[in-house]
């Protein structure tokens, strides 16, 4: 009872201690579901895989297509280390996510307000000098913005991800964009266990059917003898290149040294252009942009906001 009672009081003081820290941080806990739902997503998925790859636990394959026994071992050998490298991507799929969901945005402070309103000059045009943030009773960084979600204000401000449960920034935009990648990849891996699965299972007479009329007759025939697995590929192919594409113009932001959430500033000052007169038109232009090269490096190696 004894140590219950102080394991009580350990955990009782802990929490308050870490809630205390996330108010002073400027903090809400975040709905953790989101991520929940990624890592069963990530799990079903896997799951489907070692379905897919059944074929290393019999000799399906032998029956089927008279292959001799040394050439089943021998394609047997190769599945399992197919697996392997399904099994590794996702592992470092999981990782990425860990790594946005764990990473610091870059979130602006009563404490390192100073430092991260000396990084960024002001355009006088989507942040104006000298406004002041009313939660946190301090000077508005520049290219900073308050996370409504996350009720934090973050420094260099993309936007908010549900799939990561974080808000993207300064400092963990490299890790969106390696999760981006990472997982894009691993759904279009997917699709290929999928196609690979098929093509393993079907008689050697369909590949001359295949040749032949591929879409009008062959892909058809996948569909109503393996519909299980074409319709898995389809869907991973499409989330997969869809993130990849995502990812694509998230590299072309960084290249151009613009956020997300400064280019619906920029279209809708652009919008605001072409309805006044010429001689009340603001040049719209981004003063933050050094060149591909230093862009690049200023995601890559983010300053320290502490």
């Amino acid at each position: 009872m004894l140590f219950s009672s102080s394991l009580k009081e350990w955990w009782r003081g802990w929490w308050q201690s870490k809630k205390k820290k996330g108010t002073e941080r400027g903090e809400k806990r975040r709905n953790p579901l989101s991520a929940i739902a990624y890592y069963l997503v990530v799990l079903i998925g896997y799951l489907l895989a070692l379905d897919f790859f059944s074929d290393l636990l019999g000799d399906d394959i032998s029956k089927n297509n008279n292959i001799n026994i040394n050439n089943n071992n021998q394609k047997k050998k190769k599945e399992v280390i197919k697996l392997f490298w399904f099994t590794l991507h996702a592992i470092v799929g999981i990782i990425s996510h860990l790594l946005v969901l764990k990473s610091d945005p870059g979130i602006v402070t009563e404490k390192n307000h100073k430092v991260c309103y000396k990084m960024f000059p002001f355009d006088d045009l989507l942040y104006e000098e000298g406004k002041s943030c009313r939660t946190l009773n301090i000077d508005i960084p520049a290219r900073s913005k308050w996370d409504a979600v996350t009720n934090r204000r973050v420094c260099k401000f993309d936007h908010y991800c549900a799939v990561v449960n974080q808000a993207i920034g300064l400092r963990n935009l490299r890790w969106f964009l390696l999760f981006l990648i990472v997982n894009g990849a691993l759904c279009v891996h997917g699709g290929l266990v999928c196609w690979n699965r098929v093509m393993t299972r079907i008689p050697k007479h369909w590949h001359s059917v295949k040749e032949k009329d591929f879409f009008g007759l062959f892909l058809p025939a996948l569909m109503y003898h393996h519909t299980r697995s074409m319709f898995s590929m389809f869907v991973l192919f499409s989330v997969g290149f869809g993130v990849l594409v995502f990812a694509l113009y998230h590299i072309y932001l960084v290249s151009m040294n613009v956020t997300t959430n400064e280019t619906y500033k920029y279209a809708h000052m652009r919008r605001v252009n072409k309805r006044l007169p010429k001689s009340e038109r603001v040049d719209v232009v981004n003063i933050w942009n050094r060149g591909i090269v230093l862009n690049v490096k200023e995601v890559l190696f983010p300053m320290r906001v502490y």
